[in-house]
């Protein structure tokens, strides 16, 4: 929080209580009085910093799908095979995931999604998925990965991710690192034409996905407009 100011801690604080608390009611079982009393502020405060408490929302879900939207991007533009860069993909995402500071277990429980504010964020999601499907494809086109319905393995992921989230309030809570390799060695092994590949394409994916972090990197993909 270095070199934020007392608005900036106020607006940092109401995104984490309000994730804690759509975590805990949901998104409609919480009110901007809760998330205001939470983060010790009346709500004419709480509303200098968000409109709504659908903007707050907006905000948290971006945090996820924005950068996941640049991590699938850059999966599929590198120079790796598909299936190096599917664990890559999902080693960094999942990790991210865990990494977050807020609360995101909470962000996909309800049909939120399907609220006219939330178009954008909605979109975003679609598209994520849509580019997940089209790195599988080519696992599958360069034989690779087996013959197999990609919206299925499309699916699959998304749940792997959503019981990741899930289990966030587990204690002990795995190791961010460790779960996130555990669930890319998962998807790849469940998924490959040759599972015997899998020891020599995680350490292709932790090669390349060491280069995607390197600050000197070229720009991600922006998001989506």
């Amino acid at each position: 929080m270095a070199g934020r100011g007392p608005d900036g801690v106020t607006r940092h604080r109401a995104l984490i209580e309000a994730s804690r608390l759509f975590a805990a009611r949901g998104f409609h079982g919480t009110s901007t009085r809760d998330i205001a009393e939470a983060v010790g502020v009346r709500q004419p405060t709480f509303y200098r910093h968000f409109a709504s408490k659908t903007a707050i929302l907006a905000e948290l879900l971006d945090a996820d799908l924005l950068p996941a939207l640049k991590r699938i991007r850059t999966a599929l533009a590198a120079e790796a095979g598909p299936a190096v860069r599917l664990h890559a993909y999902l080693h960094t995402d999942v990790a991210a995931i865990l990494r977050l500071p807020y609360d995101v277990r909470g962000l996909y429980n309800d049909d939120v999604l399907e609220l006219p504010d939330l178009t954008d964020q909605a979109t975003r999601r679609e598209q994520m998925h849509h580019l997940t499907t089209t790195l599988v494809d080519q696992g599958i086109a360069s034989g690779e990965l087996i013959a197999i319905e990609t919206d299925f393995v499309q699916h699959a992921i998304t749940g792997l991710l959503l019981e990741v989230v899930r289990e966030r309030g587990a204690a002990p809570s795995p190791a961010p690192e460790k779960r996130a390799l555990e669930v890319a060695d998962f998807v790849l092994r469940a998924t490959l034409a040759d599972p015997t590949r899998l020891p020599d394409i995680r350490q292709e994916s932790a090669n390349l996905s060491s280069r995607w972090n390197q600050p000197t990197a070229a720009p991600l993909s922006p998001g989506v407009s």
